[in-house]
C-alpha cells in the first residue's frame, strides 16, 4: 500500500502538516480552550474515532511498550493538572473520522496535497486556528454545495452510511428504497436527487471536499428535521449498518457522529440501542 503523504491545514494556514500532527494541534487547541478534566475531554474526543488506541491517554497510564504510539514528549497539561498524550497512529480511514468529528466541533480541516514539507512548531505557533463561524440564520442550502437542500443532505448522509464499511449489499439497497418511499410520503424527494448526489459525491471526494460537505449536511439536517424525523433517520441508518449482522468500526463511528450531532450535542444512546438489538460491533 502506498504511503499517504497528504498534508492538512486549517483554512488560514499557509502550510500543511501530516495527519498525526494535525490531530495533536487540534486536540491541543481544544484542550487549552475548554475547562475540562480528562474524562470530560474523552467524552468529546472518544476512543472509537481513532480505534483501539484512542485519541488521548493520560501520560501516567501509557506503558513503555506503547509510548511510541503517542506524542509522549509533547504532553498537554489540562486545567486540573492532568498530563495527557495524543495518539500518533492515524491512517486514511480513522483520520477521515477525525476530520468529520473535528468539523462538527467547528474545526475546518482541508487537504493541502501540494505541500511538500511539514511546517515547524515555531511556524505553527504564529498561525491562528480557524473555526467555522456560527451561523446567525438557518441555511437554505447545504454550505459548500451549489444548490443542495433537504433531499440532497438526506441522500448524502444515507449514501455515506451505506459505503462506510466499503461495500453495499442487497439489504442496504432495500433499506435505501424504504427510505425513498417514506420520504416520498413526506414530500421530500430523496429518490429524485439520489443519482445527482451520487455523481457529485464522487467529484467532491476527488476534490478532497467530501468530509467538509458531510459535516455541513449533518448540520443542515440538525436545523431542518424535527425530532421525529431525526429519530427515524437514525433508525434507518442503523438498519442499513445492521444488514450483515455486524456493525463495522467505521459504520459505528458514522452512527455516533450523525446521532450525537444531529441533536445539537444531545447524547443519543447508539451503543445501548445496538446492544439491545443483539448486534455485534467490530472490535
Amino acid at each position: 500500500m502506498a504511503k499517504d503523504f497528504t498534508k492538512y491545514k486549517f483554512e488560514d494556514w499557509k502550510k500543511g502538516i501530516a495527519k498525526s500532527r494535525m490531530v495533536l494541534k487540534v486536540v491541543e487547541h481544544y484542550a487549552s480552550s475548554m475547562d475540562m478534566n480528562y474524562e470530560e475531554l474523552k467524552e468529546q474526543w472518544w476512543d472509537d474515532i481513532q480505534g483501539g488506541k484512542g485519541i488521548i491517554r493520560m501520560v501516567s497510564e501509557i506503558d513503555s511498550k506503547n509510548e511510541r504510539n503517542y506524542y509522549i514528549n509533547a504532553p498537554i497539561t489540562l486545567k486540573d493538572g492532568t498530563k495527557i498524550a495524543v495518539c500518533n497512529q492515524w491512517g486514511k480511514e480513522n483520520f477521515s473520522n477525525f476530520i468529520l468529528h473535528a468539523g462538527l466541533l467547528n474545526y475546518k480541516i482541508i487537504a493541502d496535497v501540494a505541500e511538500e514539507n511539514e511546517v515547524s512548531d515555531e511556524e505553527l505557533t504564529q498561525e491562528k486556528v480557524s473555526t467555522v463561524e456560527e451561523k446567525s440564520a438557518i441555511q437554505e442550502t447545504v454550505e459548500g454545495s451549489i444548490n443542495w437542500k433537504l433531499p440532497h443532505a438526506l441522500a448524502f448522509v444515507i449514501r455515506h452510511t451505506m459505503l462506510a464499511d466499503g461495500e453495499v449489499i442487497e439489504g442496504e439497497m432495500n433499506w435505501m428504497h424504504i427510505a425513498f418511499d417514506e420520504y416520498d410520503e413526506q414530500g421530500i424527494a430523496v429518490r429524485d436527487v439520489w443519482d445527482d448526489v451520487d455523481s457529485q459525491s464522487q467529484i467532491f471526494w476527488k476534490m478532497g471536499k467530501h468530509n467538509a460537505l458531510l459535516v455541513n449536511s449533518i448540520n443542515f439536517l440538525a436545523d431542518h428535521l424535527d425530532n421525529s424525523q431525526k429519530s427515524r433517520l437514525i433508525q434507518i441508518l442503523i438498519q442499513i449498518c445492521a444488514q450483515d449482522n455486524l456493525i463495522a468500526k467505521n459504520e459505528y463511528v458514522t452512527l455516533l457522529l450523525v446521532a450525537n450531532n444531529i441533536y445539537d450535542g444531545a447524547a443519543y444512546p447508539i451503543r445501548q440501542v445496538l446492544d439491545n438489538a443483539g448486534l455485534t460491533i467490530e472490535e
